[in-house]
């Protein structure tokens, strides 16, 4: 079986990113199937975010006029959406420019960074909330690398889907009467509206939440049945360091944060819950994505100016094996 390992670790700023239209494809390599690519992973060698891509909290409009970009991207209200350079003939984005939404710090933490009341600030399609997050191009050698599409694994493909990262929420908004709500990893289905899995940091009182759907419908479909429910994990305070790790395999989930570690079986009732985890979830005919960054569960409003959302991250690693 394949092993192939994804890694983003705390290394020199080399990697560029290019802005690229999904479902397109400019490289003509011929798609083998899965490998493992060779990763720069000595230290002193650079975060490595080539099989990524990127999406920033402000609209490609705002990007272009106050970054400096290129006629590659659209002039549009959509958030900003940028591939590696593999994606070639479109503008590219260096990790060299400091950007306010997404950088390197001098102690090699990537920090991820949302301002609720950016001049800017854009959502993407089918949400009020705004975002600044990596997501997985899971077969990074194929000719498909643009396409999202085509960007996807299964569960029942005998191999062990497994992101790990270590974070710090650095800072939050403090908003009279609204929890700190940010996502912070995700797993989700190619063209499923209902999210599989979303681990939610809400503040350093609380628990660290997965929530997750009990079942869904393709084709983006909105689903009146479906039932997001949640399970609590450890807690983690700000300005501290916490691990977290997501697997999903054939045989169910293993969620982990903060030092808690729980584990489900598609079709098994979840103590506490009432739910149990649809196997049709692990169907071959779904494909999944995982997800690394900062979604905010916070809506963006003029009025609120200043308050951000920064959260590093000194480690996020993807394994299939």
């Amino acid at each position: 079986m394949n092993k192939k390992t994804h890694i983003i670790m705390p290394l020199l700023l080399a990697t560029a990113l290019t802005g690229c239209m999904e479902g397109s494809s400019s490289n003509n390599e011929q798609d083998n199937g899965p490998t493992t690519p060779e990763l720069p992973l000595e230290p002193g060698n650079g975060w490595n975010i080539e099989q990524w891509k990127i999406t920033l909290p402000v609209s490609e409009s705002y990007y272009k006029e106050h970054f400096g970009v290129s006629s590659g991207l659209n002039t549009r209200d959509s958030a900003t959406e940028l591939l590696p350079n593999k994606c070639s003939g479109k503008d590219v984005f260096s990790l060299e420019t400091s950007l306010p939404y997404f950088y390197v710090a001098d102690n090699d933490d990537v920090h991820f960074i949302v301002d609720l009341g950016d001049a800017g600030i854009s959502t993407t399609t089918n949400t009020k909330y705004a975002r600044s997050e990596l997501r997985e191009l899971y077969n990074y050698n194929a000719s498909s690398i643009c396409s999202s599409s085509a960007q996807n694994w299964t569960v029942v493909d005998d191999e062990n889907h497994q992101l790990q990262a270590q974070l710090q929420i650095e800072d939050y908004p403090n908003i009279s009467g609204k929890d700190p709500k940010v996502i912070v990893g995700q797993v989700h289905g190619y063209k499923i509206k209902q999210a599989l899995i979303k681990l939610q940091w809400e503040g350093g009182n609380k628990p660290i939440r997965a929530i997750l759907n009990n079942t869904f419908l393709p084709d983006d479909q909105s689903c009146s049945y479906c039932k997001s429910f949640s399970v609590d994990l450890g807690t983690a305070q700000a300005n501290s360091d916490w691990r977290y790790n997501i697997e999903v395999n054939e045989n169910g989930i293993v969620l982990e944060a903060a030092g808690v570690s729980k584990t489900f079986a598609w079709g098994e009732k979840i103590e506490n819950t009432g739910y149990a985890l649809d196997p049709n979830w692990a169907h071959s005919d779904n494909s999944f994505y995982f997800k690394a960054g900062i979604y905010p569960q916070i809506e963006p409003s003029s009025s609120l100016s200043g308050q951000i959302f920064d959260v590093s991250f000194s480690e996020i690693k993807i394994t299939h094996q």
